[in-house]
């Protein structure tokens, strides 16, 4: 938990002066105003957060966490949870869209096992895999609570630990 307070501690609001800026500059470019959608949004996010107009992005990774989710036992889900180690597998492989999506932009796809309800073996594999496995997925949040408190603070942790490997 104090893992999680401290990051609380270091998280600062978006510089509200570069957000105004980056949309001044998204309307001086040659296109009609506000065409680009969520682009847009998503530009002035980027600016802010980097706190520069021109930020660069060079080390892209895209994090795919995986679990179980135990609602599923109420047949909510269009697939049977045993389709998310599956997926998991083709991740790692890079079969998956994800994976197709990321090269086109030169980026690595990180995938870690959360709570797949079953063991994910990417031994002698990819080094792209992370195991921060918390449970054999959650609990059915239709007949009690999803997770424990501590359950939930590790998986928050896990999550900065992965985000820390990578850019730490």
């Amino acid at each position: 938990m104090d893992k999680i307070r401290q990051a609380l501690k270091e998280i600062k609001g978006l510089d509200a002066g570069l957000i105004k800026k980056a949309q001044a500059r998204l309307d001086s470019l040659t296109k009609p105003q506000g065409s680009l959608g969520i682009l847009e949004e998503l530009a002035r996010q980027i600016a802010a957060i980097s706190g520069t107009l021109n930020p660069s992005l060079n080390h892209k990774v895209i994090f795919t966490l995986a679990a179980d989710h135990g609602v599923n036992a109420e047949k909510i889900s269009a697939y049977p949870k045993e389709v998310t180690a599956q997926m998991v597998y083709n991740f790692l492989r890079g079969g998956a869209g994800i994976n197709v999506l990321a090269k086109h932009i030169g980026s690595e796809v990180i995938v870690a096992d959360m709570g797949v309800a079953e063991k994910i073996s990417a031994a002698g594999g990819p080094n792209n895999f992370k195991d921060k496995k918390i449970a054999l997925g959650t609990k059915n949040m239709a007949q009690g609570p999803a997770m424990s408190r501590d359950e939930a603070i590790k998986s928050i942790e896990a999550g900065m630990e992965i985000f820390e490997d990578e850019y730490g």
